[in-house]
Parts: structure tokens; sequence; C-alpha cells
């Protein structure tokens, strides 16, 4: 029986890049396992993080993919702490929908920290130099956006809505599990696989 997820996210790129990096995930943990991903609800940070938006998106998913499916919802941290901010989020979800497992995400500081990490298998594409090396901490770098622009500069500089669904494609899962919210976002994709095996 299939999984059927659904999916918010914060940014443009993170529409096409996380089914991709989810799908990977998917195949490595499970894979058999027929994953349904609808396309992703995009909501501002500003939104998710107001009292009652973030609730009403997942009841409006809810009521689309039947509330026995899971939800998956990812955001950067930016300045935030994220286990803090992802526990304020999931509190909120749960308190307005028990019968819904949702997952929170939260990526320090960005969802580009996770190409940080995996920066080496991401040398020598669309772009990047071949000697690219990954930061001593990549989620000590608050822009890693700025970071991968930087190093483009033939590409003509990073931008999320070209490159983020590619590098999600591309990087290494080893090399990304240097990072710590990166291990958290595994860590989820496997909960909703051992809990949700036949959503319907």
């Amino acid at each position: 029986m299939p999984i059927r997820l659904g999916c918010i996210v914060e940014g443009h790129g993170e529409v096409d890049a996380l089914p991709i990096l989810v799908r990977r995930m998917a195949a490595i943990l499970n894979p058999p396992l027929d994953l349904q991903l609808n396309k992703p609800w995009r909501m501002k940070r500003t939104q998710m993080v107001r009292p009652g938006e973030l609730e009403r998106t997942v009841g409006a998913i809810a009521r689309q993919i039947g509330r026995s499916a899971p939800i998956l919802v990812l955001l950067d941290a930016d300045t935030d702490c994220p286990a803090e901010l992802a526990q304020r989020l999931l509190e909120r979800c749960r308190k307005e929908h028990r019968d819904v497992f949702v997952s929170v995400v939260v990526a320090k500081c960005e969802y580009e920290a996770w190409f940080l990490a995996a920066a080496e298998s991401l040398a020598g594409r669309h772009g990047l130099p071949d000697d690219l090396t990954p930061p001593v901490d990549p989620e000590a770098i608050r822009d890693a956006k700025g970071w991968l622009y930087k190093r483009m500069p033939q590409g003509g500089g990073y931008d999320p809505m070209l490159h983020q669904a590619k590098f999600s494609r591309l990087m290494d899962i080893n090399q990304a599990r240097r990072s710590r919210s990166f291990r958290r976002f595994e860590k989820e994709i496997r909960n909703v696989i051992s809990e949700h095996p036949a959503s319907m």
C-alpha cells in the first residue's frame, strides 16, 4: 500500500527540491516503498510562525489527502534555535489536529546548509569549483546561500529556484549527515515510514 505524504515548505525552491530529497531518503530507508507526494504547499516563514496560520494549512492539506496521511513541515531556522522552533510549531499543530501525524523539521540555519555539508559531492557541478570543500561547521554559516553564491561566479551565482532541486538530487547523503538538522530530517522521514506503513 502506498504512503501519501503532504508537505509544507517555506521557499519557492523547496517546492521542487523537497520531494526529490524525500524520495531519495525513502529509497534508502525502504526501497520498495510506494511514496506518493502531492506538490508541497508553500507558506512564507512569517505565516508559519504566526499562531493559527500553520494549523489552518495543515487542516487544508489533511482534507485533501486524508487525515490518516502524514504531513511534513520544513522551514529554515534563520536565527532561531531549530529544536525550540520545531517544538513550538509541532505543539501548535498537535493541539489543533490531534488525529493528524505532523513532523516538523527546521534546517539550521538554511536548507542550503545541507549542501555545504555535502560540498565535496557538489564540486565541479553547475558552476561550483572543482576543489570545493565544506566549511568546518556548515551549520554555523548564517548565510549558506551567500556562501554558495560567492563560489559560483562562472555559473552566475547561486539561485534557489535554479539550483536547489539540482543540488538535492546530486548531493551525497552520507556527507549531508554531517549536518545535525539533516540527521533530524532523516529521522523524521524514518518516523513517517514506520508509523504509516499503509496510508490511504
